[in-house]
């Protein structure tokens, strides 16, 4: 039974649009779900047995040479090709399209969440602005920074009176940044004295 589109899809995701052999990334490849454990061999289409990979390496992976997967040749085989692209292409840059609305959403509350508590607008305000540096470093920040964890050096600025922009809370941002990367970077090398 073939996957269905929204398992497929939710793979890509996890997978961050990434052909998990070779490492590249939708839209430059037309994406596939691969098992790892071959439906033949007893493999599920559970999504724990599913896998990003690109057709190249999806179809290299069966033991036909890489190089001999695709020609282009056959207008058949670049058509279906070129139509899987456009619609991967098409649902990268919806999931695109939603991470930036949400972002939008976040830098607006945290916005007003800020200009409240430091007392610039009252809880009924409708119309907000912030400085377009400000505005840029926050929409930037929540990429890498959970909107929660800036309120929280929101609050810190707040009660160390270091309101005047979000110098201090861009600094505390960094710091954790850098605390967790370092973590990170701990955990990895654990990992690989552990081999």
């Amino acid at each position: 039974m073939a996957l269905s589109v929204r398992t497929r899809f939710e793979v890509f995701k996890r997978d961050e649009f990434t052909c998990q052999y070779c490492g590249r990334r939708s839209p430059d490849v037309v994406l596939e779900c691969d098992h790892i454990t071959a439906v033949c061999n007893g493999g599920s289409d559970d999504p724990i047995n599913l896998i990003t990979s690109c057709w190249d390496c999806n179809h290299g992976k069966s033991g036909v040479p890489l190089a001999e997967v695709l020609t282009g040749e056959d207008p058949h085989d670049r058509a279906v090709i070129l139509l899987e692209r456009e619609r991967q292409l098409q649902e990268y840059n919806e999931v695109l399209a939603n991470e930036r609305a949400r972002r939008e959403a976040d830098a607006w509350e945290l916005v007003r969440y800020w200009q409240e508590e430091t007392g610039r607008i009252g809880p009924k305000t409708k119309d907000l602005t912030c400085p377009r540096q400000d505005w840029n470093w926050l929409f930037s920040a929540l990429q890498w920074c959970p909107r929660e964890q800036i309120r929280i050096f929101m609050d810190s600025a707040i009660s160390r009176n270091m309101t005047r922009n979000f110098q201090y809370v861009g600094g505390c941002a960094r710091t954790w940044r850098y605390q967790m990367q370092a973590e990170k970077d701990m955990r990895n090398g654990m990992r690989h004295d552990d081999a």
